[in-house]
């Protein structure tokens, strides 16, 4: 299963690398929704004009979804020798 775990330093993103920053991204699924057979099912849930989020709870995503970066652990060489020398 993919994690969310450092998702702003991955772009770009969707399968395609269509959409460069996660602004983009959660814009997509907040616009409408394409019926397909692929669609997954907990989008097709939500009614065709998407999710209907306002710019603050998109801005809120946003920031959570950053709030998942670990920079320092991006930057080390060794992360599991760095958390054994801290324990």
């Amino acid at each position: 299963m993919p994690t969310l775990r450092n998702v702003a330093l991955t772009a770009p993103y969707m399968h395609d690398g269509r959409f460069a920053t996660l602004e983009e991204v959660v814009e997509h699924y907040n616009g409408r929704l394409h019926r397909s057979q692929t669609l997954d099912p907990n989008l097709a849930k939500h009614p065709e004009s998407g999710l209907g989020l306002s710019a603050d709870d998109k801005a809120a995503l946003v920031a959570f979804l950053k709030t998942l970066t670990d920079e320092q652990l991006v930057t080390t060489v060794n992360p599991v020798h760095q958390f054994s020398q801290t324990q």
